[in-house]
């Protein structure tokens, strides 16, 4: 029987930043955060929560949340979008999951019932998908659950251009923004995890997470077995494809 790999989080300090463009957050998404918080306390992870309200501008939002945790001293930015529902595990387990990482994130069903994830997986110079346990490494995920180092965001805040904070005061690094690549649109998520792969960061999800996401309806999915597997087997199709001649 494998030995159980214990991870000590003792020491670690959460910022978590919730982008709300109403000020309201689900009942389910409220007991998460109150029952986060003696856990947390148990584990020896200090944890502060800030939000933004009333900006209906999802970059200026989480932008704000960046700035509200650069002034802080917190260790981690773990961001949770107002619709998308973590369990009090599902965030201790981020946190453990991610070590010394530099992004780490959950995955969320987009809220349709195709079953597609925001994610655009990272294929190795083998010509394969690159995993660290229950890690796998991917180019783009979406920001509805993420945790971030410290270092990630002062890099990337660094080398952003800056503005005008809310009320013509202080000033916000616009580390969240829309860009274009090739004649598309690409949102903020995705911007966000390209400028964190240029700075050499790298990021991952983890295939055990999985969260509902609220929209007319919860909407839910396996990512393991429904989307990781069939991946995984496709590619060993390909290599015994290339391997067979």
């Amino acid at each position: 029987m494998a030995e159980e790999k214990r991870v000590s989080l003792e020491g670690r300090s959460i910022f978590v930043g919730i982008p709300t463009y109403d000020g309201r957050l689900s009942i389910k998404l409220a007991y998460t955060l109150a029952a986060l918080m003696p856990m947390a306390l148990k584990h020896g992870i200090s944890v502060k929560l800030g939000h933004v309200s009333g900006c209906s501008i999802i970059t200026m939002a989480r932008n704000m949340l960046v700035d509200q945790f650069l002034q802080s001293d917190c260790t981690e930015l773990l961001f949770i979008d107002a619709d998308v529902i973590p369990q009090p595990e599902d965030i201790l387990r981020l946190v453990a999951q991610s070590g010394d990482k530099d992004i780490t994130a959950g995955m969320y069903p987009r809220r349709a019932k195709d079953k597609k994830f925001f994610l655009d997986f990272y294929v190795n110079d083998e010509n394969d998908l690159e995993f660290d346990g229950a890690l796998m490494r991917a180019n783009r995920v979406g920001t509805g659950f993420m945790l971030i180092r410290r270092h990630v965001v002062e890099a990337i805040a660094a080398k952003s251009e800056k503005y005008l904070g809310q009320d013509g005061v202080g000033q916000v690094a616009s580390v969240f923004e829309f860009s274009m690549l090739d004649g598309k649109f690409v949102g903020e998520d995705y911007t966000f995890c390209d400028k964190a792969r240029a700075e050499g960061f790298k990021v991952w999800v983890d295939v055990e997470i999985n969260l509902p996401h609220m929209g007319t309806e919860e909407f839910t999915n396996d990512f393991k077995n429904e989307v990781v597997g069939p991946l995984i087997q496709e590619f060993r199709k390909q290599k015994l494809k290339v391997a067979n001649g």
